[in-house]
């Protein structure tokens, strides 16, 4: 369909505004809005009109424009029959609700998307199919990029497509306004000086963090974490709504971990994004439960890298028997280097966890007596080795293990990490 016969047909019935009419000729012409392509568009039409061309369209679609000798009958411009005026009228009043929104919102990119009302995308498809698409773009574009326009006017900010800190949903059809805001990923290492506590927070599953008698009203099992000692002054700044935890794998919760963890915490919906993240070190140092380093702002992807990475471990046990340790049978600890241990899933996880059999290797171990009962164990072991089923043999479902090869059943084991080979990680 031609320039001209497109127009006069989207005009030919009832009031189409210049954005609406522009936006069916958007892919021709370059370095103008569909305001301007909609203006050029009914002025050549009213020329056409005015030279004596029989063209038969709504009158209402000329008001305004003074023509030199033809009279109008209609004295009034209706509403757009496609928009329903919404880029003359209604615009600039979202516009204020965002800015009103993100007052409070620390930003420097944001992206703009909208919901159109069913009405506008049915008036919008039904000129489509008289017009055709060749040019066309859609009234959705349209919105959100002049919202876009508008907002990085007022507020100075940059608009963003892919990554945006900032994304806001205009919905027209509730007529109101969602605004998201990007988590900050933050990369860190930790160590655990203490033990008793576990590296996430651990809701009650009685009252799933609502507070009960279980839990003594506090929601939570445990009273404090690894988790929450770093959040506390992250939270703080940030005036984030909460974090998300990930590890580069966990350590018991009564073991320790004496080398450097390394992790990434997700600060869900942060109002400020610009924190000096040596200062929030130095914030969390001050606990005696746990220390951190190299805190850094990563990507997201960073998480996958960390939880995905298969790397091995050193663990110091303090292991105490129920009997007698016999001397003479230690030499015979060398034999879980040599092959692979079968563990079935460990009978402490198994309520929370798939009952599979692992396939694990030990890659070091020596010793060291402590006394009749008493034996230091530090293994070497790669990713998803049970240690203390490697030392206790979990009532037969870890084979070869410690206790099965020494004949003495395990009374109790003191758990520490020491070392985690984690280089080139990041």
């Amino acid at each position: 369909m031609k320039v001209v016969e497109i127009a006069v047909a989207a005009m030919r019935e009832g009031y189409i505004c210049d954005h609406c009419l522009g936006r069916l000729y958007a892919n021709l012409l370059t370095g103008m809005t569909n305001r301007e392509r909609g203006k050029i568009v009914r002025r050549f039409i009213a020329l056409l009109i005015d030279s004596g061309e029989k063209i038969k369209i709504d009158d209402s679609n000329l008001i305004g424009i003074k023509l030199r000798n033809v009279r109008l009958e209609k004295k009034e411009v209706g509403k757009c029959k496609i928009c329903g005026n919404f880029f003359e009228e209604k615009i600039d009043d979202l516009v204020e609700k965002i800015v009103e929104e993100v007052k409070d919102i620390e930003f420097d990119t944001f992206l703009i998307g909208s919901i159109p009302t069913d009405e506008m995308l049915k008036n919008e498809e039904k000129i489509w199919e008289m017009v055709g698409v060749e040019y066309v773009e859609s009234i959705k574009s349209e919105i959100n990029r002049e919202i876009g326009k508008k907002v990085r006017k007022i507020l100075g900010k940059t608009h963003e497509s892919k990554v945006p800190d900032v994304s806001i949903i205009v919905d027209l059809k509730r007529y109101r306004i969602k605004v998201g805001i990007r988590s900050l990923y933050i990369y860190g290492e930790y160590k655990k000086l203490k033990r008793g506590i576990p590296q996430a927070k651990w809701l009650c599953p009685n009252c799933r963090g609502k507070g009960c008698k279980k839990c003594k009203g506090t929601g939570k099992l445990y009273r404090t974490s690894v988790q929450e000692i770093i959040e506390k002054p992250l939270l703080k700044v940030t005036k984030g709504e909460r974090t998300k935890f990930s590890g580069m794998g966990r350590e018991d919760i009564d073991a320790r971990c004496l080398d450097y963890r390394p992790f990434v915490i997700e600060v869900v919906k942060p109002k400020v994004r610009k924190i000096k993240l040596k200062e929030i070190e130095r914030k969390i140092n001050k606990s005696k439960m746990v220390k951190v380093r190299r805190l850094k702002f990563v990507t997201k992807d960073v998480i996958r890298r960390i939880k995905s990475a298969r790397v091995d471990k050193t663990y110091r046990a303090i292991v105490t028997f129920k009997r007698k340790i016999d001397p003479k049978k230690l030499t015979k600890l060398r034999e879980l280097v040599k092959e692979p241990i079968m563990q079935k899933t460990p009978l402490r996880v198994i309520h929370r966890r798939a009952d599979k059999l692992r396939k694990r290797r030990v890659r070091s171990i020596s010793w060291k007596i402590l006394g009749k009962r008493k034996l230091e164990l530090k293994i070497r072991g790669e990713t998803g080795l049970y240690i203390k089923e490697l030392i206790n043999g979990d009532k037969g479902r870890t084979k070869p293990s410690v206790a099965e090869i020494l004949e003495n059943d395990v009374k109790d084991i003191k758990l520490d990490v020491v070392k985690i080979h984690a280089k080139g990680i990041l």
